[in-house]
């Protein structure tokens, strides 16, 4: 044997070793890539990614001007959620980032208020400057707690993530017992928060922090005390199994693992839906009840306080604070939200793109952005009120008319439809201007989050029951296989067995490629080009057919076993999604009452009676005026005070502009609140969901304001002229 045959030889043994000891290696995406390639360009990767970011950043900067030292209290409370993120701060820059954030925004806050005093005279109130000074506040606060809010976003991230984790190295552990290729093997067919945990716990084990994989798992597993104990167990179980000679222990530890963090996932949930209803009504009261049912009061209240109340405060209080603290609402709300399971698609590029929809066009298809729809939508719908407001900008001497007017008009200057027989303003129609807008900016979002996700919605529904299929298939072909037929031949066999499922394509097409194309059962399925895998982009099946290839390198039998097992996990999991699902039926039940329905007729009642309320203080209003003129100044001295300051009314286009907006950002935080407790973090879905309520709830709220518009209008008329 010469020197050159010896080195092939050596080459041999030593990919053969790779091959036990990194399964599945790092090239099972690359295309036959290297290992040593394929691993520098995942350090590469690692070392970006441990970049400081803009928080980190901001600490260190202030930490060099301030310098605080943390209390016991604060280490015990930022300690944790540092170490969960894996950020290179301590408690003590925290707390210096809190008060350098605190002091620059006060200084920026001092400098409005000393240039709005001195030089713009007073241009802004006084009483907004002072809601402004709790930007300050707020932003120190946000500074101090961002991360325990990273942490618990992380966690939410996550929880699509920790269930598949597990399942993953469970899979990988009962065909070749090596924790390091387990992890690898979970870190490379995920993708998100625990997938860069993952891969931060090889990279420690690369740069020789930790000796063992062992060690570096401990490590890891330390972040998530007072987190996720369930996963935790379950990590802590793997390891023990790899520790334990007895292959039956092993197999029992191994199933006790998937037990565990599915067992717990359950009871968790079942204690999370039992106290989700008072949050829920606490954000149906906060959010829609009590909020846009006092604005019906806010006419007479601006009546009697005068200028104390103006349409800049209502903005502030209602498009920025209260949606503000309702969206933390739902956050810390969300923060204790149990993990479930998402799916997860190989390849989003062959998935429909978000935010495009297709167009057939001579027989041929165009995918277009779908925000032009939105644009058009929005000026079809709002180009009644933009015509309004600028035909009735000289009657207003410069600015727009908005009922009622302030002063006499003449009513040469408006067009006919905006004034009634007597040439008053009529109340409707102008209010429908400002209506008109809001409600074209409403269905222009929400036609873009429909019309951009519809297509996307489809095809992953399609893999989700692909998915919901896999598990029976996968049954199957063990089955087929555990008798003793090769793969390749057992493959044909069960596509037959399951062919009124649609997942019988993948055992079918890649039965035609062993048998056309003369292919491995692995390049059957995993080919870049011709692999039956290239129909179904799931993460999921992709992963487990992976571990099924590497078993079945060990004989027929370890495959077998593999698709048995693998199955059984599958079906568990599905089960557990189901009971979730009927867990969470009556709070998201209650959420889509309100979004849909509850939310938009409380906003359309409360804008259409503070217009019925503002016409009848104006007709009272002329009242009073002619018998003042038809010397009754005894009849009018009673009522002249109430209406002195009917002037300063705020107009109900601006308190519908007010309240339309913000039923826009109500709607918005309800539909997200509503697919994460339901589904996570699904994207399409939220979107989705988003706009058909919005599409929706603008239809109901413009509807009922016209309603009530024309049904209490009417009765004031009326009553108007029984007391003429």
């Amino acid at each position: 044997m010469d020197k050159q045959e010896k080195q092939d030889k050596i080459n041999d043994i030593l990919e053969d070793l790779d091959r036990d000891v990194s399964m599945p290696p790092y090239d099972n995406q690359d295309g036959g890539q290297g290992y040593s390639r394929s691993y520098k360009e995942y350090k590469e990767e690692e070392e970006s990614s441990r970049e400081r970011n803009s928080y980190e950043k901001l600490c260190y900067e202030m930490a060099n001007v301030f310098n605080m030292k943390a209390g016991e209290k604060t280490h015990e409370k930022l300690t944790p959620p540092i170490n969960l993120l894996g950020w290179d701060i301590t408690p003590g820059m925290v707390m210096s980032a809190t008060v350098g954030v605190f002091v620059l925004s006060f200084m920026s806050w001092m400098s409005l208020f000393l240039v709005n005093t001195l030089l713009l005279g007073n241009l802004i109130p006084v009483s907004i400057m002072m809601i402004i000074l709790s930007a300050p506040i707020m932003a120190s606060v946000y500074t101090y707690y961002k991360p325990k809010y990273a942490a618990q976003s992380k966690l939410i991230e996550s929880s699509g993530e920790m269930i598949l984790a597990i399942l993953y190295m469970v899979v990988y552990m009962r065909s070749s017992p090596n924790l390091e290729g387990a992890v690898r093997f979970a870190a490379l067919n995920l993708e998100g928060p625990i997938s860069d945990d993952l891969k931060g716990v090889l990279w420690d084990l690369e740069i020789g922090k930790y000796n063992k994989i062992d060690e570096a798992l401990e490590n890891y597993t330390r972040r998530w005390k007072d987190y996720n104990d369930d996963f935790l167990e379950s990590l802590n179980l793997l390891r023990s199994a790899m520790n334990q000679p007895d292959p039956d222990r092993r197999e029992s530890m191994l199933q006790d693992s998937i037990d565990n963090i599915l067992d717990g996932t359950q009871e968790k949930m079942k204690h999370y839906a039992q106290n989700l209803e008072t949050p829920v009504m606490i954000l149906n009261a906060m959010g829609a009840m009590l909020p846009v049912l006092g604005m019906i009061m806010l006419p007479l209240i601006s009546v009697f306080m005068g200028d104390a109340i103006t349409p800049m405060h209502l903005f502030l209080l209602f498009n920025v604070l209260l949606p503000t603290f309702l969206y933390w609402f739902m956050k810390r709300v969300l923060s204790s939200r149990p993990p479930t399971v998402a799916t997860n698609p190989v390849d989003d590029s062959i998935l429909p793109d978000r935010g495009k929809y297709t167009l057939n066009l001579l027989g041929r298809d165009f995918r277009i952005p779908v925000w032009p729809v939105g644009v058009i939508l929005f000026f079809f719908f709002g180009l009644y009120g933009i015509v309004g407001y600028l035909s009735t900008a000289s009657a207003g001497q410069g600015f727009f008319l908005l009922y009622p007017a302030a002063t006499n008009i003449d009513p040469s200057l408006v067009p006919s439809i905006y004034l009634q027989p007597d040439g008053s303003l009529a109340p409707l129609p102008m209010l429908m201007r400002s209506v008109s807008i809001v409600f074209g900016l409403g269905v222009g979002i929400g036609s873009v989050k429909v019309l951009g996700n519809i297509e996307r919605k489809k095809a992953e529904e399609r893999l989700s029951k692909i998915e919901e299929q896999f598990p029976n298939a996968l049954f199957e072909l063990g089955n087929k296989i555990s008798g003793g037929t090769p793969v390749e031949i057992a493959l044909e066999d069960a596509a037959e067995a399951t062919s009124e499922l649609e997942i019988s394509n993948l055992f079918g097409k890649a039965s035609e490629n062993v048998k056309d194309m003369g292919m491995t059962f692995e390049q059957a399925v995993m080919d870049d080009q011709y692999g039956a895998l290239r129909q179904f982009p799931s993460q999921m099946i992709r992963t487990v057919m992976q571990a099924i290839i590497q078993s079945s390198k060990k004989g027929t039998n370890m495959a077998s076993t593999a698709m048995l097992t693998i199955s059984k996990y599958l079906k568990n999991i599905h089960k557990t999604q189901e009971q979730l699902n009927d867990l969470m039926e009556d709070t998201t039940t209650t959420i889509q009452m309100l979004a849909y329905l509850l939310a938009p007729v409380v906003s359309g009642v409360a804008v259409g009676m503070s217009q019925t309320i503002i016409t009848a203080m104006s007709t009272l209003s002329k009242s009073v005026k002619q018998s003042q003129v038809g010397n009754q100044p005894g009849t009018a001295s009673g009522l002249g005070g109430v209406i002195s300051g009917f002037e300063s009314a705020i107009p109900p286009e601006l308190l519908q502009f007010v309240v339309g907006l913000y039923l826009i950002q109500l709607l918005f935080i309800l539909g997200s609140f509503f697919t994460k407790i339901k589904k996570g973090e699904d994207p399409t879905y939220k979107n989705l969901f988003i706009g058909k309520i919005m599409i929706s709830g603008m239809f109901f709220y413009a509807m009922t304001l016209i309603i009530v518009g024309m049904l209490f209008g009417g009765m004031v008329g009326s009553v108007t002229q029984v007391a003429a």
